[in-house]
């Protein structure tokens, strides 16, 4: 698809299912009733059809661990498949991360995280997980798995974010990539919040109890720790104007969590999530570079690090992943899942 075709949908559809768009997303919110109901239809058939086997599902000999989304967006995944990689190692398993094949930001973290670690990234998550275990992987952790279905899993975790505004549509009028009765398939469900409050969060925590009554819940607070260089040093806040340069799923989100912790307002370049930065990206990214501070994610930095005089501008914010509810019912559900094993 075109870059800037891409570019300008992305912002679109942001902005529509914010209720950004007046009475141009009503119109639009028409025209896309009959592709709901439509997708609907699919989604629903594509889950009987491996609920009854009529789609072939692989089994591995090992645990399979999946942590997805209900909705599109960023909701921790990533940090959070860090965790479950870290408690694996613990518990003396050799863990592979399979990441789909437009991830190659997340393997590149994992790869920093945890350098010499099993990382794959495969548009067939099953056929990722096979490599993984063929290089020695003992346990595997889909890394966007909820909707993977061709690959049995012994832990199937869904994580919502608290900062969402949810309603019952599904895509492409809605942010949901399917209805919320999808959430009967987890065994467990992680609330995260970045930027609101623990009420926010708690309230939400009630909202999901009413579609899984009989699930466990946790809760995570994706916390600002430090300010890092390109290199992973700790450095000092920046100071000056900031332009904030990020290819992520929820770039709102980043925006509020940085003029927040800064305490000023920002201006953003902001790319779909994703995006391989091209040589005209960069060149825009140096000629800014001379009059601002540019801010970033970790998964946007290991894009970066080629840079080399621009980077000292270049300022990561690093984000720790705090439990606040739900980490002991985790534990125990990792112990039970993986001691048959």
């Amino acid at each position: 698809m075109n870059r800037k075709l891409a570019m300008g949908l992305d912002v679109l559809f942001r902005n529509y299912w914010r209720g950004r768009l007046g009475i141009w997303g009503k119109l639009l919110d028409s025209l896309l009733f009959l592709l709901e109901a439509l997708y609907r239809v699919c989604v629903k058939w594509r889950i009987s059809a491996y609920k009854h086997q009529w789609l072939p599902t692989v089994t591995l000999d090992v645990p399979v661990i999946s942590v997805g989304n209900l909705a599109i967006g960023g909701t921790g995944k990533t940090p959070f498949s860090r965790w479950i990689y870290e408690q694996a190692l613990q518990m003396e398993f050799v863990p592979g991360v399979i990441s789909g094949a437009m991830a190659r930001d997340e393997c590149e973290l994992y790869n920093l995280w945890n350098p010499g670690g099993i990382f794959i990234k495969d548009r067939s998550k099953t056929k990722g997980a096979i490599v993984a275990v063929s290089r020695g992987a003992g346990l595997i952790i889909i890394d966007d798995g909820f909707q993977h279905l061709g690959l049995k899993r012994d832990l199937n975790i869904v994580m919502i974010a608290a900062e969402h505004q949810y309603s019952e549509k599904c895509l492409p009028r809605g942010i949901l990539r399917e209805p919320f009765s999808g959430l009967d398939r987890a065994d467990f469900v992680i609330i995260t919040r970045k930027t609101v409050g623990q009420v926010v969060a708690q309230r939400v925590v009630r909202d999901i109890e009413t579609h899984v009554s009989r699930k466990q819940i946790g809760q995570i607070h994706l916390r600002f720790s430090s300010w890092k260089n390109i290199e992973g040093d700790t450095v000092p806040e920046p100071v000056g104007r900031i332009l904030i340069f990020t290819s992520i799923a929820e770039p709102e989100i980043l925006i509020e969590l940085v003029e927040s912790i800064t305490m000023r307002k920002t201006e953003a370049k902001i790319y779909p999530d994703h995006y391989e930065f091209k040589r005209i990206d960069l060149q825009y990214l140096k000629a800014k570079a001379e009059d601002y501070n540019i801010v970033t994610t970790e998964k946007d930095a290991v894009k970066l690090k080629h840079l080399g005089e621009i980077s000292r501008n270049i300022f990561v914010l690093h984000l720790d992943l705090e439990w606040e509810m739900g980490e002991q019912a985790m534990m125990e559900l990792l112990g039970q899942q993986t001691r048959s094993f």
